[in-house]
Order: C-alpha cells, then sequence, then structure tokens
C-alpha cells in the first residue's frame, strides 16, 4: 500500500504550523518541532484511508492560509496536493459505482 506524507517548510511562522498541526495529529509539540527542524515528514496516513486524506488535505489548506509551504508525497515521491485531492475523489466515486452496482444487482 501506498502511504500519504506531507512536508512542512520551516519558516518564521512556524509556531503558527505546529499549532495547526498539534489538532491534526497525535503528536507532542515537541515532535512536531523535531519533524519541521529535520524536514521530515509531519503528517502521514496511508492512501487507502479516506478519513485520513480528508483530514489531511484540511490540514494542508489550514497550513497554506497561514503562509506554509506544504509539500505533498506519495510514498517518498512529490505529487502535489491536486494529487490528493484526485485520491479522494477517486475513492468518493468508486464508492458511489459500486453503491449503484449493488442496487442493480439487488434490484
Amino acid at each position: 500500500m501506498s502511504e500519504i506524507n506531507i512536508k512542512v517548510t520551516k519558516d518564521k511562522n512556524e509556531v503558527k504550523y505546529v499549532s495547526i498541526i498539534k489538532r491534526a495529529a497525535n503528536k507532542s509539540i515537541a515532535e512536531i518541532k523535531e519533524k519541521l527542524c529535520d524536514n521530515t515528514y509531519v503528517l502521514s496516513c496511508d492512501s487507502t484511508d479516506i478519513d485520513g486524506m480528508i483530514k489531511m488535505n484540511e490540514v494542508i489548506g489550514l497550513l497554506q492560509g497561514a503562509g506554509a509551504k506544504v509539500i505533498v508525497y506519495e510514498n517518498d515521491m512529490e505529487v502535489g496536493k491536486k494529487f490528493l485531492e484526485n485520491l479522494i475523489e477517486s475513492h468518493f466515486d468508486t464508492e458511489k459505482f459500486l453503491d449503484e452496482m449493488d442496487e442493480h444487482l439487488w434490484a
């Protein structure tokens, strides 16, 4: 399975970013600050975890709204926010298709 990860480029607004990430992640402030300083992934979720990806997309929006430069990765390849949005949409499309197929098969 693939994993969706984000990095946030450290800058003068780090305190704002830590606060936003802290609300979304079960991590300590020290751990988040360390990840920002080390330029490692601050949030991760499995690509099959639709709820996790939706939450991650919301966090990215909040971070970008606070002025952060956010980089999205699939595994270790840079993909961008649009990729994440398309992946979320794809999950919903698949779910809708399966629901329609169930209705058709059991009608």
